[in-house]
This record gives C-alpha cells, structure tokens and sequence, in this order.
C-alpha cells in the first residue's frame, strides 16, 4: 500500500473461470472495474498482485481496495449507492469467481512499519486464526513487536500492514498481515527473511494457527484513477 495505512480495506481474492480469457479478463478489472470503484470516491484506491503458484486453488489474484471508512461495512453500502451507474451488465465481467479468505477489514497493527522506502513490486500474505479470543492481546503484542520486526529485518520485505476481519457482528479473530517487496522474486525474498530472521523455523504463536498465505507480484496498471 505504499506507506497508506487505511483505516480499513476490502481484500478480494478471485480467479479467472476461464483461463483462455484471463488476459482479456485483467483488463477488465484494470480498464473498466477499478476506474468504476475507485470513481465513487469510497475506495479510492486498488491495487492487484497475481498469485506466484501455478496451482492458486482460486486465489489467482489479491485484490486490496483501499478506504478512509472505519467500518469496512458502511463503505461497501456507500460504494453500492455511488456506483448505480456503473452496475450495468457491460460493466461486468462473465469470469470473476470470488473465493473465500478475504472480505472487509480493519486495521489493527498499529502504526505503519517498515525498514526503507522502495517501489512496491510484490506482496507476502500472511492469513492467521486466532483460537482462543482471550488470547488476542498478546497475540496482537507478540505480532506487531515480535513477528513483524523479525521478518522486516530479514532484508526480503520492506513494510508490513496488520488487518483485522470485520463481520455484521464486529471484528473476527482472522488476521491477515500484508509484506511489500522492492524484489520481483517474492518467493526467494520469503525464503531468504525467514532464514535470516528465524532460523529457517516459521514463527508461531501458541493460541493461532496459519489459515493461508500467498507470495504475489504486482500487477500493471498499478491502480485505478482516484475520484
């Protein structure tokens, strides 16, 4: 997110139905669907990264919408009323399938961190669930102090972004944390932090556990216009 902190974010993580459209299909989405969103003034600004795994199990893409909302929730209800002239059937697209793993989220990491400042050309996402609630302050503690700070200082990434799931009820005890990277291998840049860093052993915590996690690079047009 280049140094933004929003408030809140919608993270979408979707495929192509048909891989022979799937150039076609980004078009779309870069041409037609984020110009659409970002026009409403809510989420003012996307950003995608493609899945580095050929087998993406449907997450082929990481979609980061960004917004200014405290509640994620109240956005996509004012994004809905903005964008009626832009809901018509040519402004679709026939092969977008949305996965699960996403979905509205609020910041909870804190202030922004990072160990330089650097074009942003691909993306670690980390997913956690957090097993047992009473647990969350100091999984929140041992995350942005521990966690966080250890793999920065491995030299793959550059900055780290904490979210929080955000339901009709209130937050959700899934977590996703987002690495950006000046590097186009993300992969070896994941590889190479986690050695430095951690011993080559992934950090755990002992009331989490790893739901998903993703290494993407980025894709061209960045972003859509902003309002």
């Amino acid at each position: 997110m280049e140094g933004r902190y929003p408030p809140a974010i919608m993270l979408t993580l979707a495929h192509c139905a048909d891989p022979q459209h799937t150039e076609q299909w980004l078009d779309w989405y870069a041409r037609i669907h984020t110009p659409d969103v970002t026009s409403a003034g809510v989420f003012t600004h996307m950003i995608r990264f493609m899945n580095t795994a050929h087998d993406h199990g449907g997450c082929q893409i990481a979609n980061l919408s960004e917004t200014e909302f405290a509640d994620p929730l109240e956005a996509i209800e004012a994004l809905k009323a903005r964008r009626a002239p832009f809901t018509g059937e040519d402004r679709r697209s026939p092969y977008t399938r949305v996965v699960e793993g996403g979905g509205p989220m609020v910041r909870v990491g804190g202030q922004f961190q990072y160990v330089k400042n650097a074009p942003v050309r691909s993306i670690f996402l980390e997913g956690m669930s957090l097993t047992n609630p009473a647990a969350e302050r100091a999984f929140n503690r041992w995350y942005n102090d521990d966690h966080i700070p250890s793999l920065l200082s491995g030299g793959g990434f550059q900055s780290a972004y904490r979210y929080q799931g955000f339901s009709p009820q209130g937050p959700t005890m899934e977590f996703v944390c987002i690495y950006e990277s000046d590097r186009r291998d993300v992969e070896q840049a994941l590889t190479e932090s986690i050695a430095v860093a951690q011993g080559g052993q992934r950090a755990i915590f002992a009331d989490a556990k790893p739901t998903w996690e993703m290494t993407a690079i980025r894709i061209w047009p960045m972003e859509g216009r902003e309002s």
